[in-house]
């Protein structure tokens, strides 16, 4: 797994609330190809991480090498869909929602050098 998905995800974990997520509630599973599965709980702005199995409202498929370029801001979710390269199923406005969680801005900066 790549240190920019795990980074991901802790930095994400550590957040706990998510303002532009305060009227949503959902579970999305990111089945991320090399890095295994990671689930993102969201309970009116509050967010949740982990690593069990379970059921997920909306699951989103992709390589670990476009999920670290959505990360950085070097791609863009809906191209990535609209290129073939992701996979949603279920709850679609669910994983529209979530890419406002694009770019990781202290990640992105780590990995240009900034």
């Amino acid at each position: 797994m790549t240190d920019t998905t795990q980074a991901y995800y802790e930095q994400l974990a550590e957040h706990r609330y998510e303002p532009l997520h305060h009227s949503i509630s959902g579970t999305i599973r990111w089945d991320i190809e090399g890095a295994g599965s990671w689930f993102v709980i969201i309970r009116n702005g509050t967010v949740a991480v982990n690593r069990d199995t379970g059921a997920a409202d909306c699951v989103c498929e992709c390589s670990e090498q476009d999920f670290d370029r959505l990360v950085v801001g070097k791609q863009n979710p809906t191209t990535l869909l609209l290129q073939g390269k992701m996979k949603v199923t279920g709850n679609v406005g669910l994983a529209q929602i979530f890419q406002r969680l694009f770019p990781n801005e202290n990640l992105a900066g780590a990995q240009t050098g900034a």
